[in-house]
């Protein structure tokens, strides 16, 4: 089950169902129980679609989750975030079920707000981040203490050296920074001392050559387009 504050998506092998959650709107006749919530609806049989509407559509969403959940036995595996949507589909989500597989925080016409990002970031226990997110201000975390199993920053200019070290990650993907080689010779100084003991990828951007500085320190070289670094 994938999800987002206006939408619920079904997928069972070749055949989806995509539920949206809709203001209500007093002309509707056609009304259906919800979780126990009454609710009015509308559906498309040729495009596998449904149409649900409410007071406040997130709310619908929630009801839904719960409907199909205790219905299937199946829980949500991610959640989706577009700027001005929040944290609070996330929070509810990783309440209830005690974990989450994945979270994808989006932006294509629109940007977050720094604040909402950030909260984002923070408030997300999920086991997979990836983010493609435009912000509408420059901004830094200073404390970037999270574990994820996989962080993804497709758009990662506010990311930091700090901000790589404090990450607990099996793999850590940024794009759109690039590092210097002294940076990451510092990131890399903090693997061999013991820190960031999960992290097995690192996919970072270099703005240059420089294999002085970058193995400056440390039993180093490049082997087959992929830096080596000997204890």
């Amino acid at each position: 089950m994938v999800v987002d504050n206006i939408t619920l998506l079904l997928i069972d092998g070749d055949e989806e169902l995509t539920s949206f959650q809709h203001v209500m709107n007093p002309g509707l006749r056609e009304k259906v129980t919800v979780n126990g919530h009454p609710t009015f609806l509308t559906h498309n049989k040729r495009k596998t679609t449904i149409k649900t509407y409410w007071a406040e559509p997130i709310v619908g969403t929630m009801e839904l989750i719960e409907h199909v959940s205790n219905l299937f036995g199946i829980h949500v595996k991610k959640v989706a975030i577009k700027p001005n949507w929040g944290t609070r589909l996330m929070n509810w989500v990783q309440q209830r079920q005690g974990s989450l597989r994945m979270v994808s925080i989006n932006s294509f016409d629109s940007k977050f707000e720094s604040k909402e990002l950030k909260s984002i970031i923070m408030e997300c226990e999920a086991k997979y981040v990836r983010m493609n997110a435009l912000h509408s201000t420059p901004f830094e975390i200073q404390d970037l203490h999270k574990a994820f199993e996989t962080f993804e920053c497709l758009n990662g200019t506010w990311i930091t050296v700090d901000n790589l070290i404090t990450l607990d990650c099996i793999q850590i993907t940024v794009k759109g920074k690039r590092f210097t080689c002294a940076e990451i010779n510092r990131v890399l100084k903090h693997w061999i001392q013991g820190g960031s003991s999960r992290l097995k990828v690192l996919q970072l951007e270099l703005t240059e050559e420089n294999d002085a500085e970058l193995f400056d320190g440390l039993n180093g070289e490049w082997r087959n387009g992929k830096t080596v670094v000997y204890e």
